[in-house]
Order: structure tokens, then sequence, then C-alpha cells
């Protein structure tokens, strides 16, 4: 059997990886002007994810390199200028309040995420995940359960007093979300980053993402996969049977889309072969971008604290304010104070400048000019994002992660794909992202219908 499969990010490459070791025939074609994303490195920063999500199991399987991860922590200046800092260990340079019930609040977190966790690394949920849920005893399984449902404003105001707390771990949760804290279900968000790891230990990659991409094309060595990249739009046959972008034509047996969904089912394939319903549901798939990279040079100020100069460092947050951007985001109004988000990769990692200075906007907001000397600015906004990398909206996880839509055309038992040889194999098809797990279980699944 030949497949041909449709991207480069991490999943793309699963799927091509698990189909070349049972012995098919594949093919891999880039069609966005930059190959990769989202894990690009560009004048040493991420103009896309900051580090790789890659599931490390499969990192195992193929040897890739998840060791050259370095791990952060995140810290938070206050408009007075005073700091705190959050660690597994507890917090610093917070109230007494807060300090007694930061370890409880993370048992809660951890036992929800673990749950959570489960549900993301398997296609189909584990027959023990209902006891396991069980086992948490009557009470703690109720307040598990009711986290995915709450607003992080309500979760949030439960359990901490300090605003600069509260609204760290919002910007947390809602990173590339189109979303404000004081919306229903955005707490199942922040449930989702912690059962992933990135909330407490933020990560970085030594040599950039694009030494994780360098490491997934050497990985293709040796076994029988060809890569492309051809930059175009792709014109899918009407037989859906071959494929062609410029003068290129690739023919296969079926094609894996690592695309995002609305993408592949409004660009690649023409709608009118596909039911009135389900492009009813393509069309209503929310990926609105709202996040953008800055890259450029300024030293750690030398005033600041020790303690954060490894640190991913928030900008002065809190509840209010961050809804107060997103209130302005709705309106199509311009972001005075949104969130933002430092970090200074160099210090953790000496093959990159000690003076690159890496900035996380939220919701397109870029005032911080104002406060800190940056030099040599470039930014990569959603515009970037859908222009180079083809993400529908500039949305870098094909949809809003939020509850409502979380577990939308992917691998649950009433979903069947509309046509018989073409599928998804990105991120559209779990919440788990770029992992490499969905790309690895539609090609396994594939795998097993083959006769």
């Amino acid at each position: 059997m030949k497949v041909l499969v449709l991207g480069s990010s991490p999943n793309a490459f699963a799927a091509a990886l698990t189909l070349a070791d049972a012995g098919h025939s594949v093919e891999m074609l880039e069609t966005a002007t930059v190959p990769g994303a989202p894990y690009v490195t560009i004048e040493g920063g991420e103009a896309g994810l900051a580090y790789p999500h890659f599931c490390p199991v499969l990192a195992e399987k193929w040897g890739l390199p998840v060791a050259n991860l370095a791990h952060t922590g995140r810290s938070a200046i206050r408009s007075d200028g005073s700091w705190l800092h959050v660690r597994r260990t507890g917090l610093i340079g917070a109230s007494e309040h807060d300090s007694k019930a930061w370890p409880h609040f993370m048992e809660l977190m951890g036992q929800g995420a673990e749950l959570l966790y489960h549900l993301y690394s398997n296609p189909q949920p584990p027959a023990f995940l209902a006891e396991a849920w069980r086992e948490l005893g009557r009470r703690q399984s109720m307040e598990v359960l009711r986290l995915p449902w709450m607003s992080l404003r309500d979760l949030l105001d439960e359990w901490f007093e300090d605003q600069t707390l509260k609204g760290l771990l919002a910007e947390v949760a809602l990173e590339g979300v189109a979303q404000g804290p004081f919306a229903a279900g955005t707490a199942y968000s922040l449930l989702g980053r912690w059962a992933n790891g990135q909330v407490l230990s933020p990560m970085t990659m030594k040599g950039g993402c694009a030494s994780f991409y360098a490491a997934l094309r050497a990985s293709l060595e040796g076994r029988p996969i060809q890569l492309f990249h051809y930059p175009g739009m792709p014109v899918l046959a009407p037989d859906q049977r071959s494929l062609t972008v410029d003068t290129h034509t690739f023919e296969f047996d079926f094609l894996f889309s690592d695309k995002d969904a609305r993408w592949t089912y409004t660009q690649l394939v023409n709608p009118r072969y596909l039911e009135t319903e389900f492009n009813r549901a393509i069309r209503n798939i929310r990926g609105r971008g709202v996040w953008q990279r800055g890259l450029g040079t300024c030293p750690y100020p030398a005033h600041w604290p020790d303690e954060a100069r490894l640190d991913l460092i928030h900008w002065e947050p809190g509840l209010v304010r961050l809804e107060k951007a997103w209130d302005r985001v709705k309106r199509n109004l311009d972001v005075e104070e949104g969130p933002l988000q430092l970090c200074w990769p160099g210090l953790l990692d000496d093959s990159r400048p000690a003076d690159l200075i890496q900035e996380s906007f939220g919701y397109g907001s870029g005032w911080i000019s104002a406060h800190l000397d940056v030099q040599n600015r470039k930014y990569f906004t959603p515009v970037d994002y859908e222009r180079d990398w083809q993400f529908t909206q500039g949305h870098l996880f094909g949809a809003d992660r939020d509850l409502s839509q979380s577990f939308f055309l992917r691998p649950i038992p009433d979903y069947e794909a509309p046509l018989e040889n073409v599928e998804l194999c990105g991120s559209a098809l779990h919440p788990a992202n770029h992992t490499g797990r969905s790309g690895h279980w539609k090609a396994l699944e594939l795998i097993r219908r083959q006769p």
C-alpha cells in the first residue's frame, strides 16, 4: 500500500514512521512555506511552540532526543515590583494563606490531570479509568469531576487570594486559547496543561525546536520514506487517488492529512464531495489564533532576582486584567495591556545567545516595549502562521482547546471519515495535539484494516 502523508508536524512523522515500520511505502509532502511547523526556530528563538510536546514513549521508540529538554520554572512580577515564584516545592513571595493552600491544590489538580492523561494517552478510554476515579473517594472524586466544567475565575477564587498567582495560572491555561478566564469550562484548559506537564515545569529544547525537527528528519534515514517540500496549494484529484502541487503529482492508495480539519475539508477536499451536515460541522469549528511570538535581544535586567533568571516570567498577571484584554479582542479592538510572558532561553542553553529574549503575547498585544529595551525585535503573528504554515486562522492547535471542542472529530465510536481513502492524522484528532499520538494511532488503525 502506498500512503501519502500531507504535512510535516510530529504527527505526520509519527504516522509515516509507524507505516514504514509495518512495511508500507510512504511519501511525506509539505506544502507550507516553512516545513516542520509548529516546531520552528528562527534567529535562535521559537516562532511557534516553545518546546516539543512529543510523547516520550514514541520518542524512545524511534530514538528521538527528548533528553535535550531543559526544565524551567515560573515567576511573575507584580505592578509594585515585587516577585512571586511558583515551584513544585512551594510558593516564594506568596501570602501565608496561599502557601498553605498550594500543596492541596496541587494534589487536586494532579488527580484530575492523571485521569485526563489516560484519556490523552489512549485512543479509547481504558477500562480502569472509572475505577481509578471511584478510588479517590466520594468527596475527592466529586471535586475532580467538577473541575472541567468550572471557569478559571471560580476555581482560582476558591483556592487563592493573590491576584498575581491567579493570573499566572490563568495565563498558563489560556495560552493560545480564544477565551477569557470568566468563561465556563476554562478550568479544563488548565487541567489539560497540567496533564501534559506544562504548568509547573515549562521546558525549552537545547538548540531550539529546529534541533528536534532535524532529529525527526534524521529518523527517516534507512526507512522507505521520502520527504518532499513543495510550497503551494495542493489540488486533490476528483477520484481522490492523486494530489498535485505546482507541477508535481503524487499518486497514492491512501492519504493522511496532518493539516487541521477545517483546512483539509475546505481547502484540500472539495466540499461538494462531503455531506451537508458534515460541511456545516466543519465550518462551526472555532480556531481563531490569539497568540504571537516576539524575538529580540535584551540582557536579563541586573536588578531582577536570580531566582527568576531561568524561569518563564509573567508580566503583572491578573484575572481581571486578562478578562478585560479578551473583552477587547472580542470587539476587534487593540489590546493595550494583555498577557505577556518572557524568557531568556540562552541562559539555559549555551548554543543560543545569552541576551536573546523570547516574548509570548496573548491576544496579540505588544505593549512591553515601554518597559524593556528590546532591540531587533521580530514578530510572528497568527497572520504569519496561516500564510506560511497553513494553520487555519493562525491557530497552532487546529481548533480551540476548550471543553466543547476537545473531542470533536476525535477517534470516538460514532465518528466515521467522510471519504474512504482520505483521513486526518494531526492535532484535529485528539486534544493531545502535537505529541505524535494522533498520527501513530491513525497509522495503526489503517494497518489493522488492511487484509
